[in-house]
């Protein structure tokens, strides 16, 4: 071990100024970045930890948790490319393996992505009181149903990796939940304000209908009048669409300290991964901060 401490000293020392401090500069990026996805990490674990679980049909606007089970919606139904299975969510991405050249004679292989593609079509989540669709942009998806596969006789060979939410799996939802009946209700407003705009544009009309102190001005008493009557007949023009089941709708949270979560493993495993991945963060910020430190004062060594 220290033969071999020895040479890696040796070789720090014979670099050029310029190549040691950028791989220094490099190398001190890399742990700050596992430094902040250490702490992100953590953060996500004890966010899920702590949220109270939501029932859709009770559930309050804004962030929540929400658990249940994958649904297809209505309408097509969605396939992944690659294996041609029937799922709510896909993503996949092929790889082939290349040889390059690393200097001083020597070659690496590496997977060089070829194509990906992640599904974006919204599905449903139902808790057994109500749906919720959710919109996956954005979401950080963790499912137990990842594939990986190898094609070995092509040149170069390829690498498949497929994931997938398939119906009726369960389906653990924590993100930014707004119902649908808010955004139709500003859908009534903004018709109301155009259907008095076109109101206005015969003032005869007007007048005759709700001028009915005769003094040829709409007072702000006739005026409130000429809006209760707006809002029923714009009412009336969308018909069945203002009776339908009020839907809502789960996506990503405008507040970046809030992750967008989809996943199929159970709540208390996604607890655990998360704290995995935060240690294993830990454990590559403090061995590569130990490996700058060693290197900055080796090089410093006359």
């Amino acid at each position: 071990m220290q033969d071999l401490l020895a040479n890696i000293a040796a070789e720090l020392r014979q670099l050029s100024g310029v190549e040691f401090w950028i791989g220094a500069a490099v190398a001190i990026a890399i742990t700050l970045y596992l430094f902040w996805r250490m702490v992100c990490w953590y953060q996500h674990a004890r966010l899920i930890e702590n949220i109270p679980t939501a029932r859709i049909r009770s559930a309050p606007q804004g962030y929540i948790e929400l658990i249940g089970e994958a649904k297809m919606m209505e309408g097509p139904i969605i396939i992944s490319p690659l294996s041609m299975t029937r799922c709510v969510w896909f993503s996949y991405k092929i790889e082939e393996k290349v040889r390059e050249y690393s200097g001083k004679g020597r070659f690496h292989s590496r997977w060089r992505l070829v194509k990906q593609q992640t599904s974006e079509e919204i599905f449903m989540l139902a808790d057994g009181t109500d749906e919720c669709a959710i919109d996956p942009d954005d979401a950080q998806v963790i499912t137990r149903d990842t594939r990986v596969w190898y094609k070995r006789d092509v040149v170069p060979p390829r690498r498949y990796t497929e994931k997938t939410i398939l119906e009726g799996e369960p389906l653990y939802a924590m993100g930014f939940f707004k119902s649908v009946a808010s955004v139709q209700d500003q859908t009534i407003r903004r018709q109301v304000s155009l259907k008095l705009r076109e109101w206005k544009q015969d003032p005869n009309q007007l007048l005759d209908k709700y001028d009915t102190d005769q003094d040829g001005e709409i007072s702000p008493q006739e005026w409130q009048q000429a809006r209760h009557d707006a809002n029923l007949q714009v009412k009336r023009d969308i018909g069945q669409r203002a009776k339908m089941k009020q839907l809502s709708i789960m996506r990503s949270s405008p507040h970046k300290s809030q992750p967008y979560i989809l996943s199929t493993v159970p709540e208390e495993k996604l607890v655990s991964l998360y704290q995995r991945y935060a240690l294993a963060a830990l454990s590559g910020f403090l061995v590569l901060g130990m490996m700058i430190v060693w290197s900055i004062n080796q090089r410093l060594v006359i």
